[in-house]
């Protein structure tokens, strides 16, 4: 079963309810890999993390790092009903600019599971969130959206205390241990995805069949093994796209690809730019 309430975008922060009652391998939000806010209205999750399980149940709020996404995931729980709320990196580091906060640090440092259900200052801003996608109208409504969406952050300090326990029930040691696999795999990754040349590497490596593996990936993470590469390949190329000594052609050959054009449309898809429009963005704003 699945019912959707809403699901909407507000330049660059998406907002979205579900109702669900099995896990999906499906993507179900806007983007692909971004800071995330998960709100359970009823039923449950887990949130796994660094090989520990968290549970989210009525009132529990995840706050997921988009960098530590390697790391988490939330899966499992017969039924659940929630809200999520994505926001783009970009977004985030310009909002945070504006207020002079390091938004993402936050995020870094703040990211796990909070039990805030009983916090009237939480709840009336998750409820103002709803009205503003139910109600209105306006075209101050994005703004408005994002202003309710940063409240939930400014006022860490009043959630901060309520971080939630591990959950150690013997029946999630399923989960638990498929996590432990694909955090495995995706280290293994993080440290080589210059040099993995395909699916068999890593099936070899770790003794696993490429089926199973690409599976059990996907479920824990919400990425193919070959985007999770990928996610790695591009971000490194951020970096050496910033270095001018280097060549497009020089830079897909560093980052593992055999083709100049793949990798400006994976760069494309991820950015939202090529290489080179993205180039002359970094040299405007030395």
């Amino acid at each position: 079963m699945l019912k959707t309430y809403y699901r909407e975008e507000f330049d660059g922060v998406a907002v979205g309810r579900v109702e669900r009652d099995q896990d999906f391998t499906s993507k179900l939000g806007f983007y692909h890999n971004e800071y995330q806010i998960q709100y359970i209205f009823k039923g449950e999750r887990f949130f796994f993390y660094e090989g520990e399980c968290y549970r989210m149940c009525e009132g529990s709020i995840a706050f997921i790092d988009k960098r530590q996404i390697a790391k988490t995931c939330i899966i499992g729980g017969k039924y659940h009903d929630r809200m999520l709320i994505e926001i783009r990196e970009d977004i985030l580091v310009s909002l945070g600019n504006f207020l002079e906060v390091d938004l993402t640090g936050l995020f870094a440092a703040h990211h796990g599971v909070y039990q805030v259900g009983d916090l009237p200052e939480v709840m009336a801003i998750l409820e103002n969130v709803e009205k503003l996608i139910r109600e209105d109208k306006s075209d101050t409504r994005t703004a408005k959206v994002k202003t309710e969406v940063l409240q939930i952050l400014l006022q860490h300090e009043k959630w901060d205390h309520c971080k939630g326990g591990k959950f150690l029930e013997q029946g999630i040691k399923i989960h638990a241990d498929k996590q432990r696999r694909v955090h495995q795999v995706a280290d293994y990754i993080a440290e080589h995805f210059r040099e993995i040349g395909s699916v068999e590497d890593l099936t070899t490596r770790f003794y696993m069949s490429s089926a199973y593996l690409c599976r059990i990936f996907k479920e824990v993470t919400n990425f193919t093994i070959s985007e999770y590469i990928n996610l790695y390949r591009i971000a490194a190329g951020r970096t050496l796209l910033a270095d001018e000594k280097y060549s497009m052609t020089e830079i897909a050959n560093m980052l593992g690809y055999d083709s100049l054009t793949y990798f400006e449309r994976v760069f494309k898809k991820q950015i939202g730019m090529t290489p080179l429009q993205y180039r002359k963005q970094l040299a405007r704003h030395k």
